[in-house]
């Protein structure tokens, strides 16, 4: 019996030390949540359309004479290289954004020429 009340006034004490375990909450903000002052916005023209377009210059070079390899299942850098007649360091450098442990079925790689 003692030990039990021991170890429910030390535990008293711990919580009344860490201010009752209750965190105070922030108040809220005086600041006006800012409204949309236009909610149906006119599309952009097809002109301006055009001129959102991505740049396809920062994107990495596209083969020239276009060929590409689909990933299939069970495929490697490695055994792609070997296949195609490339070196792998010339696969990497074709595809610099493709994680040779991390190939996913379906993506497509730049194959350099030979």
């Amino acid at each position: 019996m003692r030990r039990r009340l021991s170890f429910l006034l030390a535990g008293a004490l711990l919580v009344a030390a860490c201010g009752d375990g209750a965190a105070q909450t922030p108040s809220p903000s005086q600041s006006a949540t800012p409204v949309p002052s236009d909610i149906f916005a006119e599309s952009p023209s097809p002109s301006d359309a055009a001129s959102l377009a991505p740049d396809v210059s920062a994107a990495p070079s596209a083969p020239v004479d276009g060929s590409t390899y689909t990933v299939k299942a069970k495929d490697t850098m490695w055994g792609i290289a070997k296949e195609l007649g490339v070196t792998v360091d010339a696969l990497k450098a074709a595809n610099p954004t493709v994680d040779p442990l991390k190939m996913r079925i379906g993506s497509v790689l730049i194959i350099p020429p030979k």
